[in-house]
């Protein structure tokens, strides 16, 4: 199968999802929801990044329908001559949901910690898939008190965690609305390690 669509089709299957999480630090508890968006999925993919590629301009979510259709491909993409830029991204996004399944580290995320960096986060969550250290920066959806994906790509040269503040994780529940279930996936808050 194609692999932007093996992607997309990956994401299709967040798009019911979403995960409350609560985290911890110096005593302080934060917590947030992560959502996913059809929207999102073009920048977590990297395609803004392929300017040259006419068939990525445009409605966001008409474009990840097209990939699921069939009608935007990894060679369309792959033609663009910033396309390198992007191809890792591409390596693992359909690993997303294996990455938020698992007990990931979670950062505070300031970027004025990392000036070489125009991402804007609130939180950057780091784990390894297949031995690869990923990242997963989110931040606050704008029309929403939900989180949503900013960028997701493999670590390579820099360490975006060097100088971030580091949070703990202490619950998580996925929440699948279209199995209607709920699953506490990892709950340190109710342990009796926690509670001593």
């Amino acid at each position: 199968m194609d692999k932007l669509m093996t992607c997309a089709i990956a994401y299709q299957n967040l798009l019911d999802v979403s995960y409350r999480c609560i985290i911890g630090r110096k005593g302080k508890l934060k917590e947030f929801t992560l959502i996913f968006d059809m929207y999102h999925f073009h920048h977590l993919a990297g395609l803004h990044k392929l300017s040259d590629i006419p068939k990525i301009r445009g409605n966001r979510e008409r474009v990840f329908k097209n990939i699921l259709l069939g009608e935007l491909t990894y060679d369309d993409i792959s033609e663009s001559k910033d396309f390198q830029s992007i191809q890792s991204r591409l390596d693992y996004l359909h690993e997303l949901e294996n990455f938020m399944d698992s007990n990931s580290i979670i950062f505070n995320y300031d970027k004025r910690n990392n000036p070489s960096s125009r991402i804007e986060a609130a939180y950057l969550l780091q784990n390894a898939v297949d031995s690869e250290i990923l990242y997963f920066f989110i931040d606050k959806d704008d029309y929403s008190n939900n989180f949503m994906g900013k960028s997701f790509f493999p670590k390579g040269h820099i360490d975006f965690t060097i100088a971030q503040p580091r949070w703990t994780l202490l619950f998580k529940e996925k929440i699948d609305r279209s199995n209607k279930k709920n699953i506490i996936q990892y709950d340190k808050l109710n342990s009796a390690e926690f509670s001593e």
